[in-house]
This record gives structure tokens, sequence and C-alpha cells, in this order.
């Protein structure tokens, strides 16, 4: 009998880490970082709660540090098995590693606790990387296997299926949103689980249609543009960028935007961008043909890439209109901190949100509608409008997540993790409805299947 064991994102959205042991074989699915108003939460220092030198694998559902941020840590903890995942995923996921690393040695300077783990460190997680296809099936011990199947959350994304001991298991990870623009849609799941753990984080909540993205966007710049002010989109660098690029790439061709300064302010989405631009075989098909047809959807006139401190510092040189897309998406580390200390006093900034905010981040209280802000240990007061376009969100909502897992025939239980109380609540309930049993598993909980 297989046992999963909930070690992260319990009653809330990061963290993401669950050990599975099976008679054969003991896995990680995910090894995330928990992220709150400081970048690395107090929580990623406490010792790993398991013996990491027993776990012969890591699965990874895709590259977002909140799946993926503790994984050098459990190397330095003994682990020594693989790390899987879908090429997009890994290459990602080195990236983001070392971005974490420069946000985690800006706050050393400021306080004084050492970052989780070194340059060293990374590159020796590094070594464990072995990638794997969507749809094909990796062999775990004679009797046990995994398929990555296409989650639609961000390029590489993957919900996991598991066949352990005879039961099958599916690790949700991220389900992207409806009609996401570049990727393609999230796969159906198989047609029997006896345990789905599905992420709740849009779990309660209800987006835009996908058309709104593109609207509330072009509504949002030609505004910025009649007001001679600053429109300041904090985003996230994997997947949030690209769609905002594609987006503008649109606007700008179509003649609706003049070629205003739209300037890129982050070194990692611009890093984040050449691996989209070199992986087209993950597109949807409307889109990769778009690739072939524009050349690059993905840059327009108009666009300027900072990915240099001194290149970031010289855009508060250029007037008013224009455009800063800044990491990172929480507002709670990152470039875009600078433009909020800079342009949130000021009443023709647009602060346009279009990505989740963990409670506690600056973002959130941003969102909930602070009128002032501490950055760098000094009050800012938010003048700044501000804005939010749910559609933009790499998460399907309470409909996308019900239809999703409306494509099993039967699921014996539903746990639900990576979402706040309350959202979970209300989809348990939904889930009720359906006569699925669902469960909130709290930290440290174990379920035998």
């Amino acid at each position: 009998m297989p046992s999963v064991t909930f070690y992260g994102a319990t009653e809330e959205v990061t963290g993401s880490c669950y050990l599975v042991r099976g008679k054969k074989i003991t896995l990680l699915v995910d090894c995330g970082l928990f992220q709150a108003e400081q970048f690395a939460h107090q929580k990623n220092y406490e010792p790993l709660p398991f013996n990491s030198k027993e776990i012969n694998a890591v699965l990874l559902t895709h590259a977002h540090l909140d799946h993926t941020g503790r994984l050098p840590k459990l190397h330095l903890a003994g682990f020594s098995g693989k790390v899987l995942g879908t090429a997009p995923t890994l290459e990602l996921t080195k990236y983001l590693w070392g971005d974490a690393l420069e946000i985690m040695e800006i706050e050393y300077q400021e306080t004084g606790r050492l970052p989780l783990y070194t340059k060293a460190d990374v590159k020796h997680a590094e070594k464990f990387f072995e990638g794997v296809e969507y749809g094909r099936k990796v062999k775990l011990s004679a009797t046990d296997w995994a398929i990555f199947h296409d989650a639609g959350h961000i390029l590489g994304s993957a919900f996991i299926e598991l066949l352990v001991d005879g039961k099958r298991l599916v690790f949700s990870g991220d389900i992207g949103n409806v009609h996401p623009p570049i990727i393609r849609e999230t796969e159906a799941l198989p047609d029997e689980v006896d345990l789905l753990t599905c992420e709740t984080t849009y779990a309660g909540h209800l987006h835009e249609p996908p058309k709104a993205r593109y609207e509330l966007l072009r509504d949002a710049a030609v505004e910025t543009i009649n007001n001679k002010g600053t429109l300041l989109i904090p985003a996230f660098a994997v997947e949030r960028t690209q769609e905002i690029l594609y987006e503008f790439n649109n606007l700008v061709n179509e003649g609706i935007l003049p070629a205003i300064p739209i300037y890129l302010d982050s070194p990692l989405a611009i890093k984040a961008t050449r691996v989209f631009k070199n992986s087209p075989k993950f597109y949807n098909k409307e889109d990769y043909l778009l690739q072939q047809a524009d050349g690059d959807m993905f840059d327009f006139p108009g666009l300027r890439q900072t990915a240099t401190r001194e290149k970031s510092k010289k855009i508060n040189d250029t007037p008013p209109p224009k455009v800063i897309i800044a990491g990172n998406g929480m507002m709670n580390g990152g470039r875009i901190v600078y433009h909020l200390q800079r342009y949130l006093p000021d009443p023709k900034t647009t602060v346009l949100i279009i990505g989740y905010q963990a409670a506690g981040t600056t973002g959130r209280k941003i969102l909930d509608g602070a009128k002032t802000v501490r950055i760098f240990n000094s009050p800012i007061p938010v003048k700044a409008r501000i804005k939010a376009i749910g559609a933009f969100s790499a998460h399907g909502d309470q409909k996308k997540l019900l239809s999703w897992i409306g494509t099993a025939k039967s699921i014996g239980l539903a746990a639900l993790v990576h979402g706040e109380p309350d959202g979970m609540n209300i989809f348990a309930e939904k889930l009720k409805e359906l006569k699925i049993k669902a469960t909130i598993p709290r930290h440290g909980e174990t379920i035998n299947i």
C-alpha cells in the first residue's frame, strides 16, 4: 500500500513537496521554496523533515521556485538520485536557481541571513537532471512507473501520473488557464485515479474570459500613453512575461500602440525568453504557425531589454509614457522593488498585477489596497492606480479545475493543496457536489492509499 506525506503547500500556496512511499521505491514530487514577505521564508531554513538519502528520485512538475527552490538543499542533505523533468523544466530551473541565489545574497546583505545554498551547490544539483518527454512511461522500479502529461501552466509544465504498488496517483503541479497563449492546453486525466493531489490556487475564484487578457492590457497601455504616465508590470519571468510580450507584439504590429519604450527589465526573463524561442515544439499549433510567420513573436519596435544594472538604472532617464516589465511577480524581491520605490508615489503610474500574490508579500498588500508599503525599510506611499487582470494568471480558475477533474471517470480521493483555506473549503464543497471525496491535508499528514 503506497502512501503520500504532505510536506509543503498545505493550506498555503508555496513550498510544494510530497513524499511518496511504495514497497520498492521512495519518491519526492517537487521540493519547493516557501515564499512570503521575504523571498526565502524562515521555514526554508528548517531541516528537511525526511531522510534525503532514502529518496530514489525527485519528479518535478515544473520550474517555478515554489516547486523547485529547495532541491539544492535536498542534495546537501544527502540525496543522490535522479531529478526527472521535461527539458524546458530543467533548463528553466537552472536559470531560476541562479536568480534565486542573487536575491538571497541581497537579503543576506540586508539581514545577515545566509543564502540557503551556494553556486557550487546548484551546479552539483544540476548534475542529477534527467530529461523526460510527455506521454512516455518512465520506469522507476520493476513494477512502478511515471508518465508526465502537459499541464498547460508554463513551458514544460506537467501533471504527473504515478503507478506505485498497483495504485494510480496523480500530482497536478499547477494546472494552466483556459486557452493559454503560446503553449498547449492541459491534457485530460487518466480514466481512474486512486489519489489526486490537486492545486487550488484560484479554486475559489473565476477569471475574466481569455479575450480579456488582450483587451485589459490594451486599455491599460492606451490609458498610460494618454496620461503620459508609467505602466509598471510586475511579472513572473517564466510564462507571464512571455505572454505579455506576445500581446504587446500583437498590439504594436496591429498599430494599436505606438512604439513607445517598453522595457523588459529582468535578466531572468530575458534568459527564459530565449528558452521559449528555442522550444517551438511545445507551442500550440496556432502559435507555432505564428512564430514561423512572424519570425519572433517576442520582439517588436520599442522593446528594450535591460540585462545589466547600468541599463536598468537608465530607465529612469526616459520620460513617460513608458512601460516597465520587471521581476519578480509578487514584488518581494528583484528589480521591481526599485521601480515601486520610485513610481508608486506618482498618481500617473499604473501598477498592473497579472499574477497570484501570496499572503504577506508586498504585492498582496498593494493588491489589498494598502496606502503605504515598506520597501528597503522605508515607508512608500501608494498613490499609483492599481489594476489586476486575473485572466493573465497561469493558473486555472475554479471552472477550469472542475472541468479538468471531470475528465477522469473516477477519483477515489482528492487531496487539496497549494491554496488558501477559504478557497480550499469552497472547492471541497464543489467536489462533494460531484460525489468526489475531498480532504485538505495538514503539514506532515500521511495518506495511505
